[in-house]
């Protein structure tokens, strides 16, 4: 049985899949091992990498700085979504 904090991860990985693909990022999962997961720009079209030996909290933290950097002002989503993207980039400014 699934810890509740992995049901967590999961739901929350999820939830920003959803965004992603609302923003129209192509989200791929492979075996990476001579690359890092990350967000990646191929002429106008988005994808982002992800590791998928990655354990979920950790493709949670690469999905949420990937997707912190667009403007999803008015892209319906999750409060709590929201809320974890504008404390990433909020904690990313300088001061």
């Amino acid at each position: 049985m699934a810890s509740t904090m992995e049901m967590r991860s999961t739901k929350m990985l999820m939830e920003l899949e959803a965004l992603a693909e609302k923003l129209g990022i192509q989200v791929v999962y492979e075996r990476l091992p001579r690359s890092r997961s990350g967000l990646c720009r191929l002429y106008d079209k988005y994808m982002l990498f992800v590791e998928r030996n990655l354990d979920e909290d950790e493709q949670v933290r690469i999905f949420v700085e990937a997707l912190s950097r667009f403007h999803i002002d008015n892209i319906q989503m999750l409060p709590r979504i929201r809320h974890i993207l504008q404390e990433y980039n909020s904690a990313i400014q300088p001061q």
